[in-house]
């Protein structure tokens, strides 16, 4: 059990969010959620003690500072309607800023398909997939290009974990992942969640981008 970790979690109430929420719950771990409207979140009463609610606003300074006192990771799945700006590198530069304040060296992130690293192997669905996302909304694939740029430059810990199409559940199928070489076409909710709050004390992903799938 990981009682005496605390994790924070940006995003906590988006499709992959609350199953990271769970997800870290279920293993022990305490968590500190950062929301911008506070909603009724049915636990047991073990893990309701376990959780603690922030509003506030994740382009907010002061909002990520109290979010992430005392933590020893971040877990950020935070999104964005596509109509809307792009925000993922912004967010991405407060959190890293904040992080190294708070001195909390572990981060773990989520970005999509439309980010190409040289050395990539995407199957042919997925490379169509990517030059589709790449060419509907080239600011989202721009931000999410300099959201690693962002990550590159800072002396962080991190993990940015590339998904495939997501779909709702809890899947409980083995997750594949790998740095160059996509490892599916999809993946549940519940079994993202399990790959990246696996991954807030491994090593083999820091500092790399691997692709995931089922």
């Amino acid at each position: 059990m990981n009682q005496s970790k605390l994790i924070a979690v940006i995003g906590g109430t988006g499709s992959v969010g609350r199953y990271v929420v769970s997800c870290a719950l279920h293993q022990g771990y305490r968590v500190r959620m950062l929301v911008r409207n506070v909603r009724s979140i049915q636990l047991p009463p073990e893990m309701a003690a376990r959780l603690t609610v922030i509003q506030g606003d994740a382009m907010q300074f002061d909002s990520l500072r109290e979010l992430l006192s005392g933590c020893s990771a971040v877990i950020n799945t935070f999104g964005r309607p596509p109509q809307e700006q792009p925000l993922y590198s912004v967010v991405t530069r407060r959190v890293l800023e904040e992080m190294e304040r708070a001195g909390v060296r572990r981060y773990v992130g989520v970005t999509g398909l439309s980010l190409k690293l040289q050395g990539d192997h995407k199957s042919f669905g997925g490379r169509v997939v990517s030059r589709m996302l790449r060419s509907l909304h080239p600011q989202f694939a721009q931000d999410r290009l300099l959201e690693l740029n962002v990550l590159e430059s800072s002396s962080a810990d991190w993990t940015l974990v590339r998904l495939p199409v997501v779909k709702e559940g809890q899947g409980g199928c083995e997750v594949k992942a790998d740095p160059e070489r996509m490892t599916g076409n999809r993946i549940y909710n519940g079994d993202v969640a399990r790959f990246l709050v696996g991954q807030i004390d491994q090593r083999e992903y820091v500092r790399r981008c691997p692709f995931i799938g089922s």
